[in-house]
């Protein structure tokens, strides 16, 4: 199983919760991607810090980056650029990699999620309610 993680309102806000989902996945052979936004050298340690385990990560501003699609940076160190080239990305990476499930607090992405993914809307309250069985 390969399995997606937003950092920004998914992580962040249940880092409990997907402490528990990501090393239950790792232990037992499954993918974790982590797939931000942001530069992955900025958001790493909040990665870490949580627990989260991974095999994989994606950045949306690293791989733009590397494949110099025009963007700008503003004076806060923010990147922007097309916001249907930033939204795809996602959704991009995720059928590039076959991920199966991918969790993410913004439905912006959704639309761009292939249809072999499935796509979990992370709510902001109450998901820490929520429990994670794998027959594994």
């Amino acid at each position: 199983m390969k399995v997606g993680l937003d950092i920004h309102g998914v992580i962040d806000r249940y880092p409990d919760k997907f402490y528990r989902l990501s090393k239950n996945l790792v232990d037992n052979g499954h993918e974790v991607h982590i797939v931000t936004g942001q530069e992955w050298v900025n958001v790493r340690g909040e990665v870490e810090r949580a627990g989260v385990l991974y095999t994989h990560h994606f950045s949306i501003v690293d791989h733009h980056l590397n494949i110099r699609t025009k963007m700008t940076q503003d004076a806060k160190g923010t990147w922007w650029m097309d916001e249907g080239i930033w939204l795809r990305s996602k959704g991009d990476y995720i059928h590039r990699a076959g991920i199966d499930i991918h969790f993410d607090d913004s439905y912006e992405y959704g639309q761009y999620i292939p249809d072999t993914c499935t796509f979990v809307l992370v709510p902001k309250t109450n998901f820490e309610n929520i429990n994670f069985v794998f027959g594994f």
